[in-house]
């Protein structure tokens, strides 16, 4: 029996996105379990596989009931913010990566004040392990092991925040002094440090470098390549199924992956890519696929290395069209022209705008790192 998903629906849109997202599962999944009409989840639930219960539980349920409370003010997750629901989906925390703001608001909650401290309390102690953070529910979020803001966010001293009496103390200092409301919306916004980026790549460090080692790339490259991608947002998912801090796909890099380098005959997994550790090496595995298969006959390192960077994000068939349609012959077009040139031919002809704009980005983004 198939998973009747028609009554969550309120929008053609977000039909439309489960419709593209189901397209990426294995054929299997399509074999989902029936929800109860109650809205009980089917009492096999926990024995599914991670991605069906991703399906069930972000487009069956979340988006529906988050809608209910926020209506067009509903927001979720993707590859640069963090988005997640608390208090019976009145409570909501937006952690903007790429700008820097943490902005946590209630809307029509009974207690808004104490819905927002306690909000703001999980928010500040919440862990880099994704796994421990549920995106599509509004289940309390995990509070065990380092805070991944601790020294991106400082409190009202200039501290950073790493256990509980902190994170409540300034907490309870922002709901006394900085929140603002209008009607029954209330919200509180906090700035990040503007190193925030830096200090979220140290962290990365070690994988990064591992990485880099292991596939023989620059690690400025690698971190130039996630922030780009998620701004290093841990919990970085899109509606195309891209996920974590380098935007794996499953279905195309990484299965990419796991054939060429880890010899399996599989995919990925949703919680596998959500991995901080695991996505920076199946990210940085695919950008040496590119390097090594896909371009290999690509002559000088500086120019494989803008195709390499255009690819991963449009893919080397894209790639190779902005130069010649016959893929020989866009390969001996880019042998004969030299690095600038093959720069300037990839922002300005590149089928694929987003393409043109990535390889900007990622160039700019990697002299930072250097």
């Amino acid at each position: 029996m198939t998973l009747n998903l028609f009554p969550f629906f309120s929008s053609y849109s977000r039909l439309l996105r489960l419709s593209l997202f189901c397209l990426c599962l294995p054929l299997c999944s399509f074999c989902l379990p029936t929800v109860a009409d109650d809205g009980r989840l089917p009492d096999n639930f926990a024995e599914l596989s991670d991605d069906v219960q991703a399906v069930i539980l972000e487009y069956a349920f979340f988006s529906e009931k988050a809608n209910q409370v926020w209506g067009q003010d509903f927001e979720e997750a993707s590859a640069h913010a963090m988005v997640k629901y608390l208090d019976d989906y009145h409570t909501r925390v937006h952690i903007d990566f790429a700008a820097g703001r943490i902005r946590v608001e209630s809307e029509r909650s009974k207690t808004p004040l104490t819905a927002i401290r306690q909000a703001l309390v999980a928010t500040l102690l919440t862990p880099a392990d994704p796994s421990a953070v549920d995106l599509y529910t509004a289940a309390d979020m995990g509070i065990t092991g380092k805070p991944f803001l601790a020294g991106q966010v400082l409190d009202q001293d200039g501290k950073s925040i790493e256990y509980p009496w902190r994170a409540e103390r300034f907490a309870q200092y922002l709901t006394e002094h900085k929140v603002q409301h209008k009607g029954a919306r209330y919200w509180v916004d906090v700035a990040m440090v503007r190193s925030h980026k830096q200090r979220s790549a140290e962290g990365y460090r070690p994988q990064v470098e591992r990485a880099a080692t292991r596939y023989k790339l620059s690690p400025a490259l690698i971190l130039a390549v996630i922030e780009t991608e998620s701004s290093f947002n841990p919990f970085a998912v899109s509606h195309s199924g891209a996920y974590g801090l380098m935007q794996v796909m499953q279905n195309t890099a990484g299965r990419d992956v796991y054939q060429r380098i880890y010899g399996r005959d599989d995919r990925p997994t949703r919680s596998y890519l959500l991995n901080p550790a695991n996505n920076i090496d199946a990210g940085s595995a695919y950008l040496s696929i590119l390097r090594d298969v896909y371009l290999r006959d690509i002559q000088g390192w500086q120019k494989r290395e803008y195709c390499i960077i255009a690819a991963y994000n449009g893919g080397a068939g894209n790639l190779l069209k902005a130069f010649h349609p016959d893929r020989k012959k866009a390969v001996q077009r880019i042998n004969s022209m030299s690095a600038e040139e093959v720069y300037r031919m990839i922002v300005h002809k590149h089928p694929k705008a987003e393409s043109r704009r990535y390889l900007e980005k990622v160039i700019a983004f990697k002299k930072h790192w250097l």
